[in-house]
């Protein structure tokens, strides 16, 4: 088994390169399956640029949207 079969068998056929091409985080149980950008326009907001490249580098490699990041590292510090 090749690690992208992997990973889509752990997120039911998702992978982050479709959440990133589809601009969205990762379907559950992963991740909430939300669009960046919602219905109604808006997006996060973030407190600088910085802060910004660091959310779009880490969803680029995981498909995550910055809630989900952000309640991953919740889960980790808790541990």
């Amino acid at each position: 088994m090749t690690i992208p079969d992997f990973l889509a068998a752990l997120s039911g056929g998702d992978l982050s390169t479709d959440a990133v091409r589809e601009e969205r985080c990762l379907k559950p149980p992963i991740g909430c399956g939300q669009p960046l950008i919602a219905e109604d326009g808006t997006t996060r907001v973030f407190w600088d640029e910085a802060e910004a490249a660091r959310y779009q580098a880490e969803w680029r490699i995981t498909g995550l949207c910055p809630r989900c990041q952000d309640a991953l590292v919740a889960t980790e510090e808790a541990s």
